[in-house]
């Protein structure tokens, strides 16, 4: 009988233990913890990826104020367009 008290007793210490490590990762942004990937300094933010071959894409990249089109390669990166982003007024 006491077997199975152990047995219990270490099923919910585990709960405890990866419930506890849920919290954290879910709430590491308020404590400043920065665990969260994809809050960067350069405002930097993929908006869409077009695959178009095997290890050939085109990304839409937003950084601070400028909208880049990126043609990524197998060993390269070449920019294909670039503009400065607009403020859109909605009525």
């Amino acid at each position: 009988m006491s077997a199975y008290l152990d047995i219990v007793k270490v099923i919910f210490i585990l709960l405890f233990i990866v419930t506890g490590m849920i919290l954290l990762y879910r709430y590491s942004e308020k404590l400043r913890f920065n665990l969260k990937k994809g809050k960067s300094s350069y405002r930097l933010k993929r908006v869409d990826t077009i695959y178009i071959g095997p290890k050939k894409t085109i990304s839409i990249v937003e950084v601070e104020d400028y909208v880049l089109v990126l043609g990524v390669g197998e060993k390269d990166i070449r920019p294909l367009l670039r503009w400065k982003k607009t403020k859109e007024i909605e009525e």
